[in-house]
């Protein structure tokens, strides 16, 4: 079965707009806290989004896989690298 991980991620993301909508400090702290996870320390943020991308795949995640690749390709990261 062939999935469009675009439809995905776009039907997440409208429903994440009526989340913030009905709770917009709660979806604000949630963007920190992403934010903070993702920020350049010990690993950098492209090693951070690999290891999101691995975990969604272990969890059979669609909108994990979709949003990860996406934040992967915006990255750079080559094809040996994501495999």
């Amino acid at each position: 079965m062939d999935k469009s991980y675009v439809a995905i991620t776009e039907s997440i993301n409208r429903g994440i707009v009526e989340l913030r909508q009905a709770a917009p400090d709660a979806l604000a702290r949630l963007g920190a806290m992403a934010r903070g996870a993702l920020a350049p320390g010990a690993l950098s943020e492209l090693h951070k989004e690999l290891m999101a991308l691995a975990i969604g795949v272990a969890g059979h995640c669609d909108g994990c896989i979709g949003f990860h690749a996406k934040a992967l390709v915006r990255l750079h990261a080559t094809r040996a690298q994501v495999m």
